[in-house]
């Protein structure tokens, strides 16, 4: 795609789940560069009938077998993203709401979790290219989260000889939410680990950012430190964005412009027909800075 490379999202007409050769051929046509695969825990009363295990349950090897299609014939071409659990509230078989723990503090629970992730890698029979991880609340410091992205990195090294980019993705209720923290997560990161920092980084939500600082939106989006950004998550409250939803798109994409390698945007948009119209938005909003720069000077 001219303006980006795109991650075509995880959509609720495809096979949950598995299925890497589905959402492939939802994707090219597109021109994705990446499609979407969900790694959450057990997340709903099927999955708890299929499995066994109770919402927010890590999977175990023989719930992701019976979960996750495995394709063969894969296109070289094909590269996918594992957008792991994002810790948001969901309902048990009794109807209480159960939210999963994010326990990066714990390395106990960190080697879980990597494992986890190695299993369903090993069932779809290869690594990913990404890992969207997510921060959990505050009890998690950014030093933890930190800790966990070096050790993903280094099982994935262990398991595959591949280092994958390991992005955390902000969230409006989470431990790390504004652009103050997560200008303070970036600078523990260069200074523990600064030999991933190429391996790391940040999914910027504009939308989230914005519900979690309100009128301070652009102020906090100036506090994100530009190298720390990989990756964009474009929608309006899981919609199509448009120009007059309340969002200062102009600003977002100054910056998404501004990175130094070509931008990975995920349209958050769960439904076929609203991806093309996402995608488009954004390839508008790119294209207009870039003629912008091309206009001779007034």
């Amino acid at each position: 795609m001219p303006g980006a490379d795109y991650i075509y999202p995880n959509v609720t007409e495809a096979t949950q789940r598995g299925g890497l050769l589905e959402r492939w051929h939802l994707a090219e046509p597109l021109g994705c560069a990446y499609i979407e695969i969900p790694a959450d825990f057990i997340k709903n009363k099927t999955e708890v009938e299929r499995t066994g295990q109770e919402i927010g349950s890590v999977l175990n090897r023989s719930s992701i077998e019976l979960l996750y299609l495995q394709d063969t014939g894969l296109p070289g071409s094909l590269r996918y993203l594992l957008h792991t659990e994002p810790a948001i509230p969901r309902r048990d078989r009794h109807g209480r709401q159960v939210t999963a723990s994010l326990r990066w503090r714990d390395p106990g629970w960190v080697a879980g979790f990597g494992d986890m992730l190695l299993e369903i890698e090993d069932v779809l029979s290869i690594p990913p290219e990404i890992i969207e991880i997510h921060p959990g609340d505050r009890r998690n410091t950014p030093t933890d989260v930190v800790a966990g992205m070096h050790a993903l990195i280094t099982a994935h090294w262990n398991a595959f000889g591949t280092e994958p980019l390991v992005l955390l993705e902000h969230h409006k209720d989470q431990g790390i939410s504004t652009g103050s923290q997560i200008r303070s997560f970036w600078a523990a990161l260069k200074k523990m680990h600064p030999e991933i920092a190429g391996l790391t980084g940040i999914v910027l939500d504009p939308w989230h950012l914005h519900a979690a600082t309100k009128d301070d939106f652009l102020g906090s989006l100036g506090e994100i430190p530009l190298d720390a950004l990989q990756a964009f998550h474009i929608h309006s409250d899981l919609r199509p964005p448009s120009p007059d939803d309340g969002m200062p798109w102009p600003q977002v994409f100054a910056m998404i412009d501004n990175v130094s390698t070509t931008p990975r945007i995920k349209p958050v948009v769960y439904q076929k027909s609203r991806v093309p119209t996402a995608i488009a938005f954004c390839e508008e909003m790119l294209a207009s800075r870039r003629a912008a720069y091309a206009a001779p000077p007034a």
